[in-house]
């Protein structure tokens, strides 16, 4: 618990090993990837190639980048990220245990987190390009998802994951999520908002999948990352990685929920709850009411199936993520509910505020506003309290565990 209130983070990263794909991957597939060796001829963190593809394009555009002139400044003493030096040595017991589960635990003692769900790291992009072979889309997915699984097996009960769908092929995406679920006890799913293939979000070819996450009643987690091959801010703005990762966080976000409440996506699934993470969500409010704005003047003609406003579609399906420093938070939650926002801590990535980010929030908003933040991957998961005493008893062991070593 952070200062007695329950806390789920909806939005906790892990770093995957470099040997993933060693033990985990179908050996049918693993000369379809390829890793960065290191001089000592052991692989090491960097860009991975599937199929002489590289899964992020940071290194391609990079090339590109301005040059510096002058000394850079390191230090900054802006809110919203004066935390995330690296020379501040907050992730040091992390490093040092190779982000192991241990560190995860430790990681979600120091922010009072009470269950995290986790998403990866170099997993983000990992599947995101269009035209991959779908049965290698799948044989990565299954290999982060088996993974994960046995990642979280350290501490079940404070350690979810969502599971990675390969989404190449939409029936091979509701099997692998019907096994993540119903097997590895997935909480939900980890999509991206791009297009794939040329089908977005409003499209009825991904309808069984919607359907699918609504009858096993799971989430699906929207989270885009900054250079995919895929996204169309590379295009954009591919010299200059500061551009891209303004750009694709909050764009792509925005357009995936215009796509899906206009199209009735959440008339057709009322049960379906979906997570926006990691794009903050002052945007939330303003985009509700831009479709509002047109609704008089298109909703008889091109969308007459549906049947509520945007904002109440939003606060029946919907949670858009806080990261707990943002000025705004408490004027986003008076137009939308702070019940529909949840928070994530980004942990261990250079831009998360970790191990400040719930202490952020306590001092920018009303109690409470942040305990309704706090629970809001609760809601979104669909943890009880079943849940949250079995997770206090877990935390109280594992640190038992640790004081003891």
């Amino acid at each position: 618990m952070k200062d007695g209130l329950r806390f789920v983070d909806c939005d906790m990263h892990i770093m995957e090993p470099v040997d993933l794909f060693d033990r985990y991957l179908d050996p049918k597939f693993r000369d379809r990837v390829t890793l960065p060796v290191g001089a000592d001829g052991k692989r090491k963190r960097g860009i991975i190639y599937v199929d002489g593809q590289p899964t992020t394009y940071d290194h391609e555009t990079q090339q590109h980048r301005k040059p510096i002139v002058g000394k850079v400044k390191s230090d900054t003493t802006q809110p919203l990220s004066g935390s995330r030096m690296a020379e501040s040595g907050r992730l040091d017991f992390a490093v040092e245990r190779n982000y192991s589960p241990e560190a995860q635990v430790m990681g979600m003692e120091l922010e009072g987190i009470d269950i995290a769900v986790l998403f990866p790291t170099f997993g983000l992009s990992l599947l995101a390009r269009d035209n991959m072979d779908p049965q290698l889309s799948l044989a990565l997915a299954q290999a982060y998802n088996n993974w994960i699984y046995e990642f979280c097996q350290y501490s079940p009960d404070q350690l979810k994951f969502a599971a990675m769908l390969p989404v190449h092929d939409v029936n091979l995406a509701c099997q692998e999520l019907h096994r993540c679920v119903t097997e590895l006890g997935a909480t939900g799913s980890f999509v991206r908002p791009n297009m794939i293939n040329g089908h977005f979000w409003h499209s009825n070819y991904w309808n069984p999948l919607f359907a699918m996450h609504e009858e096993l009643d799971v989430s699906m987690g929207f989270h885009e990352g900054t250079g995919a091959a895929n996204s169309h801010m590379n295009t954009l703005f591919g010299e200059n990685r500061f551009y891209r990762h303004v750009a694709s966080h909050w764009i792509e976000m925005q357009q995936a929920m215009i796509a899906m409440i206009i199209a009735g996506v959440f008339e057709f699934y009322p049960k379906l709850r979906v997570g926006y993470l990691e794009a903050q969500n002052s945007w939330v409010p303003g985009i509700l009411t831009r479709i509002e704005w047109d609704y008089p003047q298109y909703r008889d003609t091109h969308a007459p199936y549906l049947s509520l406003t945007p904002k109440e579609y939003f606060q029946r399906n919907c949670w858009a993520a806080v990261e707990g420093s943002e000025p705004e938070i408490e004027a986003t939650a008076s137009l939308i509910g702070a019940d529909r926002m949840c928070i994530s801590t980004d942990y261990p990535h250079f831009d998360s505020n970790f191990p400040n980010v719930a202490n952020n929030l306590l001092a920018n908003v009303s109690r409470e506003t942040a305990a309704q933040i706090f629970m809001g991957g609760a809601q979104l998961h669909n943890f009880g309290d079943e849940h949250f005493e079995k997770a206090a008893k877990a935390m109280a062991e594992k640190s038992k565990q640790l004081a003891a070593e």
